[in-house]
């Protein structure tokens, strides 16, 4: 009779999830986070050897204030930045990265500046992306839609807390709106709808 040594998959401890400070969602799914910062699958498990990520709090709005300009006054220049939404009358939780910030991102990422329109600034970057979780603890249907016209990443105008893309998912005030339409990011949220914001948070994301 003859034995085979059959190799075991190898098993991997999840690592501790970094700490946020968050009303919004559970420490848990800052691991998607920045797997999805990282450009890996969502349900990746990190190891020791991956990036370490700190959030930073800048802004939350039953703090801060919700409105167009308390948002911009605190998340201003030129940062990583994740900015994370519950809405009114539902669990689900939106959300979006940028690399670049929000608003007085200067002038070496401006592509274009429509000064006849209100200074209608668009921003560049590769990185950006939103997302939506069913519930704060949500490891299994996320979403997530990818910046795919990297010139038009952010806009960055007064009437608006943040935008991104134009349309596909921005703040106006206490309101957030979300259209899956627009042709700057992926459609994978596949939503078209405005919400009353319960909730939003801001955090600088920073390597260590």
């Amino acid at each position: 009779m003859a034995y085979y040594l059959i190799e075991q998959p190898k098993s991997y401890l999840h690592t501790i999830s970094p700490q946020i400070e968050s009303n919004i969602i559970k420490s848990k799914l800052t691991n998607i986070i920045i797997n999805w910062i990282d450009k890996k699958h969502g349900n990746f498990i990190r190891t020791k050897e991956d990036i370490l990520y700190k959030f930073k709090l800048v802004y939350r709005d039953s703090r801060d204030g919700i409105n167009n300009e308390s948002f911009r006054n605190k998340c201003e220049g030129q940062v990583g930045s994740l900015i994370l939404i519950k809405v009114n009358q539902s669990n689900k939780i939106f959300g979006g990265f940028s690399s670049i910030g929000f608003n007085s991102i200067g002038n070496d990422l401006l592509q274009f500046d429509f000064n006849g329109y209100n200074s209608l600034s668009f921003y560049y970057s590769l990185d950006n992306f939103i997302f939506s979780f069913e519930n704060n603890e949500d490891i299994q249907n996320m979403k997530i839609s990818r910046v795919i016209d990297y010139s038009k990443a952010i806009l960055n105008h007064y009437t608006f807390g943040f935008n991104f893309g134009r349309g596909s998912l921005y703040m106006k005030n206490q309101y957030l709106f979300i259209n899956s339409e627009c042709d700057n990011y992926e459609k994978n949220l596949n939503i078209n709808d405005n919400f009353i914001i319960e909730e939003i948070e801001t955090y600088i994301v920073v390597k260590q």
